[in-house]
């Protein structure tokens, strides 16, 4: 909150002192008559408030829609016409030739001044961003590795199985160790293959299956239609399939859960559906949550995503398409 409030005062500040500057930078003195409602100073006011609201266009707008996804020919021709409408619509405004060498010149200079500390700001909140899902992914790699409560309940459910001289066992076994290893070395890389991130979905989900037993329906699918080589970032599906087991299984109650992966080409499609379930001892999640997951897929699939996450009294359904790197 006072980070919050810290930040506001900042940008009022800024703006008030930007908007000050055709005052501390006239060369006629403030005492004169008529000096604030003059044509000059009613062209620069005028001005700065237009590039006042192109920094923010810039900011919020132009920089991470175009810039960020490299549509920089669209970006080139929005900011040279931020520059026109700021170098025109003043002088169209007050009755004054628009192309004086003078007034071009000092036009452009703060024009540039705008761009690019509106890009290097943006530029830098976007690199402590980044530092932000680093870290939140390690502690989702953290959480993976040292979940004692799934890790605890799957090899009591392995031991189960090697008692009892179960088939499944060796299964169970090979699928606890790719999940491991995935976790442990393959996750810790900024991107890793799609292929990989599949795979250890279909470990976690077998895992679940041998678990879970009867007490849970689940149907899982994975489709590739023409796959072509893409990276993923590691583990950022995976939250919304735990999120599925943690909330939807109750072995006092009908149990069901969907997870289906369709892959075409470059383009990823993850549904997961479960049924609301009352929990007789509800845990509140320590993983890094939905919410942090949509903040990580904001953040590196700007523009490249969609998730829709809809619910009622008893159905909770995600769906989320990727375009991948």
């Amino acid at each position: 909150m006072k980070h919050t409030i810290g930040y506001a005062i900042l940008h009022i500040t800024g703006c008030i002192l930007f908007l000050s500057l055709p005052v501390w930078l006239s060369n006629a003195s403030p005492g004169q008559a008529g000096f604030f409602f003059s044509k000059p100073m009613q062209r620069e006011v005028i001005a700065n408030v237009l590039m006042l609201g192109f920094f923010y266009l810039h900011y919020f707008i132009l920089i991470p829609r175009l810039y960020f996804n490299k549509r920089r020919l669209l970006y080139v021709l929005s900011v040279l016409a931020g520059f026109l409408v700021i170098c025109l619509l003043p002088a169209a405004l007050t009755g004054r030739n628009p192309l004086q060498p003078a007034a071009v010149r000092h036009h452009i200079s703060l024009f540039v001044v705008v761009v690019l500390g509106s890009l290097l700001l943006r530029v830098r909140s976007r690199w402590y961003l980044a530092e932000q899902a680093h870290y939140a992914a390690e502690m989702a790699n953290l959480h993976a590795q040292i979940n004692p409560h799934f890790l605890f309940n799957t090899l009591n459910s392995i031991y189960a199985l090697a008692v009892r001289k179960d088939d499944d066992t060796p299964d169970a076994i090979v699928h606890l160790s790719g999940l491991m290893r995935y976790v442990t070395s393959d996750a810790r890389q900024p991107a890793i293959p799609v292929q990989d991130e599949l795979e250890y979905i279909q470990h976690y989900i077998a895992l679940q299956r041998f678990r879970l037993g009867n007490t849970a329906i689940i149907h899982s699918t994975v489709q590739q239609e023409e796959p072509a080589p893409a990276g993923i970032a590691p583990l950022i599906l995976i939250t919304f399939i735990e999120n599925a087991f943690k909330h939807g299984v109750n072995p006092e109650a009908a149990s069901a859960i969907s997870v289906h992966l369709n892959l075409y080409k470059k383009t990823l499609h993850l549904s997961v559906h479960n049924y609301k379930v009352a929990l007789p001892h509800q845990v509140l999640s320590s993983g890094i949550g939905v919410s942090n997951a949509r903040e990580r897929l904001e953040l590196l699939y700007p523009g490249k995503h969609l998730l829709e996450i809809s619910q009622d009294a008893h159905h909770y359904l995600v769906k989320l398409r990727m375009d991948l790197l």
